[in-house]
């Protein structure tokens, strides 16, 4: 296993990976919000970076258009696949996305496909299945995987959403964090049930929902002070024979305290790693 970090591309594709580079990652997720950037001329920069750099991009998280809100209530219907009247637009950003990470030379594609409803006869749970098939199709035709991060579904939807497309280049980017601010799953039993299609995982850490206080949605930690038992999830991982990156996630706008975290986060998973 390597620890890469998360690195968000901005126009200035220098800019983008200085803090990374500067803390010693040689890996990472490159995470794409503004759209706009989805361009050869951009993705060429990147290329040239990466190879200046020895930097290697595991994985191209690809955000959307229109309306994002993680919080509750308007998590429910903002995000992702799920919001009706954007899902054919952000279906064929998601493609855009995937054919900016073929020109990097990257196989996985992640998203947050959202709340994704467990019954099978829900509307929309027929309509994002077809929208995932859809995608999945045609990533494979170019041997892409279609990656979801965890969190806003329950993890045996998310299989059972898998499992309904029919198709074998579907996986998981495990966040354990993620789920457990959603209050969705123990991050611990999640991973044992995504062992089979696991291809990235993120190092967040997190606390559950404070329900008793009126807070419906959990707080991220800096990783070893929530709840995830991230040691246990390492050891899990190499028992799994798990062989890809674990990738530090650090979402908190100060610069000064998220760049002290990401340095704290990378030595505590390096202690992790030789004790597991």
């Amino acid at each position: 296993m390597r620890i890469g970090c998360l690195v968000n591309l901005q126009r200035n594709v220098k800019e983008s990976f200085r803090e990374a580079l500067e803390l010693g990652f040689q890996s990472g997720q490159l995470v794409v919000w503004d759209l706009n950037l989805y361009t050869p001329e951009i993705a060429r920069e990147v290329l040239d970076l990466c190879q200046k750099e020895n930097f290697e991009l595991t994985a191209v998280w690809c955000g959307w258009s229109g309306p994002v809100h993680w919080g509750y209530p308007d998590m429910y219907y903002s995000l992702g696949l799920v919001p009706a009247y954007m899902r054919a637009q952000r279906v064929n950003e998601l493609l855009k996305g995937a054919e900016f990470a073929h020109l990097l030379g990257v196989r996985d594609v992640i998203t947050h496909i959202g709340y994704f409803p467990d019954d099978p006869f829900d509307a929309n749970h027929v309509e994002i299945v077809q929208c995932v098939r859809l995608i999945g199709q045609t990533l494979a035709q170019r041997g892409q995987r279609f990656l979801f991060e965890t969190g806003e579904e329950l993890p045996v939807t998310l299989l059972q959403l898998m499992r309904e497309t029919g198709l074998d280049n579907l996986g998981v980017n495990f966040d354990p964090a993620n789920l457990m601010m959603s209050g969705r799953a123990n991050s611990l039993d999640a991973l044992r049930m995504f062992r089979g299609c696991l291809y990235g995982v993120h190092a967040k850490d997190g606390r559950y929902p404070d329900v008793a206080n009126g807070k419906v949605k959990g707080t991220q930690t800096p990783l070893g002070e929530g709840e995830t038992q991230f040691r246990e999830i390492v050891r899990m991982l190499k028992e799994f024979g798990y062989e890809g990156d674990i990738t530090i996630e650090r979402e908190i706008d100060d610069p000064v305290v998220r760049r002290r975290d990401l340095a704290q986060a990378k030595c505590l998973l390096n202690e992790w790693m030789k004790e597991a």
